[in-house]
């Protein structure tokens, strides 16, 4: 992903400021110069010479060393190049980042072959500048990061790694992973930190046993070239003890070998006792500096060559004594440095340290990259498995409505092992589940998570939906044309309420019951009502012009308390509505057929939306199984959006209907024949019916207009 350029001056500066440094690093050592130290312009000549003037360890030192100032320079140009080249100069594109990991790790590369070449001792590192050693620290920092760089540019490319990302983003930060390299999960930082664990653990057992071996096998060499070198000298001088130019010849003679020696010696020194004073004077010896030198008497008697550590432990001596007829006359003398005797096993040290060392460096990221393997697979399974289950959740928990089209599972693991095979099985659950859940109301589902059924009291709109001669619709038809048609109309219905916030209950048949909650319940459920009114009239069109059967509704709206909860046997169980409000809605929407009307409403309904909506009133009746009268209303339509005509209608209704209550029957005549023959509003036809009856048969002064519906 491009940054913009503001956020890419940060990286730009770490970048410049790093360029600098190596310019510095590198030529800085040609005027301040100190010996031992790491010259980086030069590190070719030193280190081939050291080795024979081997050509090719010349050619690779030289073209890797030299490079070094090139990418630096490279680096401080990028800078200024601002969106040219944009691969190699951008410092969040993968190019720049090869560009930084390849100077940073020659510089690395000019430290370990230095050490490697002439690091013979501790004094080494005593003597090498400190800056040097920084610079070295530094780059190994910044290696560190471009690789890391370097693995995230790559895994950015990668669309699940993308959504992996956006994922945890997502996730609350106490459930985030390891956000640094090992970041990208909790099995893989336990797969780098175990793996580098387990090498780092053979490779120090490894270094321990074979440098121990090492520097028993150099101390016993030595011992033993010390020894014989020591018997072999004080042979010599034994035999020669008159002629002291025997002596020196042998003496030059052992001193030339020494050049060219395995394990050269600093000195090899015939110390000869003084008989009056019991000190020793150096007879002989291959150090100039020796000869003459005189040691104060000690109580030291050689019978066998032995050895010995001097000057703290610097140094090893190898004595071995001078006798005639069982006279001690003194001994020789053969000393070495520890440091010299030891250079190879210190070499051999510091190589083994470094290789080391980059095998548990590059371990990490190998570790890393091929456990990716492993853990992205079950990241990316995870990934899948909590979207499914947040969708799950936020069905139950009503902030996302019930569909089966979104609970699909989206398979991103492209391994051909286990876990494949655990994410196909996770995807047949899934259609499993996306298969049950059109069979499962949104009630039901909320109230899944509780452990038993429950029961409670709530304030509830309901609305009931029933197609007008279904059964005579469906003669003659096959049932698979049957259920079809159906489920067309059933699914125009639960669309719409649920797009104004509404739940199916439950299907019977060719009727819907839904159920409304919340402060906008009643005018949900009517504005949801009035939508499938309109849906079901654009049916009716289509229907019409290809000449099929007209489909007619009617809607039954009520709201009020009711007891909610599951009901059901212990194995099959489901959440619904019981009670008056309920009876009584479904009541109203078969009322519909007695009046000609649509959409039927009680008072309680109409006093929350009167505001809203333009209702008629249609009238007082009891339904079958109750005594108290209800008030019902007609939904017309919105009044924002009614026309004057319409209002006037319901207006015009209203007059005929209060005249008809007082029993002026050839004022409602006329009114109701009025809205009957102008508007063909059969509502008005069932009234002009009931006082053609109430004209010849009076009702008497104690009626209330109620009229008793005593069909369901």
């Amino acid at each position: 992903m491009k940054l913009p350029a503001r956020d890419r001056l940060p990286y730009h500066v770490i970048e410049l400021v790093y360029a600098f440094a190596l310019l510095l690093w590198f030529f800085l050592p040609l005027i301040f110069r100190r010996a031992g130290t790491l010259s980086p312009p030069l590190l070719p000549f030193a280190v081939a010479k050291g080795l024979g003037q081997h050509p090719v360890l010349f050619i690779a030192l030289a073209l890797g060393s030299w490079s070094i100032p090139l990418l630096a320079l490279w680096k401080v140009a990028a800078f200024f190049l601002g969106g040219r080249f944009p691969v190699w100069t951008d410092p969040t594109r993968a190019g720049s980042v090869l560009v930084g990991l390849a100077a940073s790790s020659l510089v690395l590369i000019c430290h370990v072959a230095h050490a490697a070449s002439f690091a013979t001792s501790y004094g080494y590192f005593l003597v090498s500048s400190p800056i040097m050693w920084a610079m070295g620290v530094v780059s190994l920092g910044y290696n560190a990061y471009s690789l890391v760089a370097l693995i995230r540019s790559s895994s950015a490319r990668d669309e699940s790694y993308l959504e992996y990302q956006e994922f945890q983003r997502r996730l609350p930060s106490t459930a985030r992973g390891f956000k640094a390299l090992l970041g990208s999960g909790g099995i893989q930082r336990r797969l780098v930190l175990s793996f580098s664990g387990i090498v780092l653990l053979i490779i120090v057992v490894i270094c321990a046993v074979l440098l121990s071996d090492f520097g028993r096998t150099i101390m016993e060499a030595v011992i033993a070239n010390g020894e014989g070198l020591a018997d072999r000298a004080a042979s010599v001088v034994k035999t020669s003890l008159g002629d002291s130019i025997a002596i020196d010849d042998y003496l030059t003679l052992e001193a030339k070998k020494n050049a060219v020696a395995a394990f050269p010696f600093d000195s090899l020194s015939f110390y000869r006792r003084d008989p009056k004073t019991g000190g020793m004077v150096v007879a002989a010896s291959t150090s100039p500096a020796l000869r003459g030198k005189k040691l104060p008497p000690s109580d030291l008697k050689l019978t066998d060559t032995m050895y010995r550590d001097s000057d703290s432990g610097k140094r090893i001596e190898f004595l071995s004594p001078v006798t005639l007829s069982s006279i001690f006359l003194g001994y020789v003398s053969v000393d070495y440095d520890k440091d010299v005797i030891l250079a190879p096993y210190f070499r051999t040290q510091i190589k083994v340290i470094i290789i080391a060392l980059i095998s548990i460096y590059l371990s990490v990221f190998i570790t890393y990259l091929f456990g990716r393997n492993i853990v992205f697979p079950i990241l990316f399974l995870r990934m899948s498995v909590n979207a499914i289950a947040r969708t799950l959740e936020d069905m139950i928990k009503g902030s996302q409505r019930i569909s089966a089209e979104l609970l699909r599972y989206k398979d991103r693991v492209l391994t051909r092992d286990e876990i494949k095979g655990l994410s196909l099985e996770i995807g047949n659950m899934t259609t499993v589940i996306r298969g049950v859940l059109p069979y499962v109301s949104a009630s039901t589902l909320k109230h899944s998570e509780r452990d038993v059924p429950s029961t409670e009291a709530r304030e509830l709109a309901f609305l009931f939906t029933d197609i007008r001669g279904f059964t005579t619709l469906c003669e003659g038809q096959e049932p698979a044309e049957v259920v079809n048609m159906l489920n067309h109309y059933l699914e125009l219905q639960s669309s719409v309420i649920m797009a104004n916030g509404g739940d199916i209950d439950k299907f019977v048949g060719d009727e819907i019951m839904a159920m409304f909650e919340g402060p906008s319940k009643e005018l949900n459920a009517c504005r949801a009502g009035i939508a499938i009114r309109a849906a079901m009239a654009k049916e009716k069109q289509l229907a019409e012009a290809a000449n099929k059967n007209v489909v007619a509704i009617g809607i039954g709206i009520n709201t009020g308390p009711v007891v909610f909860g599951s009901v059901g046997a212990r194995d099959r169980m489901d959440f619904t509505s019981i009670g008056d409000t309920v009876n009584l809605a479904a009541r109203l929407e078969g009322a519909n057929k007695t009046y000609g009307t649509k959409s039927l409403i009680t008072e309680a309904v109409h006093e929350k939306v009167k505001d809203e909506l333009l209702c008629r009133e249609i009238d007082l009746l009891t339904v079958k199984g109750k005594s108290q009268p209800v008030r019902i209303y007609e939904i017309l339509q919105e009044r924002r959006s009614a026309a004057p005509r319409l209002v006037e209608f319901a207006e015009l209704f209203q007059k005929g209907l209060d005249q008809y209550r007082k029993q002026n029957w050839k004022t409602a005549e006329r009114v109701f024949t009025k809205l009957a023959t102008d508007l063909k509003d059969e509502t008005s036809t069932v009234f002009l019916g009931r006082i053609k009856l109430f004209a010849s048969n009076p009702p008497g002064p104690s009626w209330d207009g109620v009229f008793n519906l005593t069909v369901k």
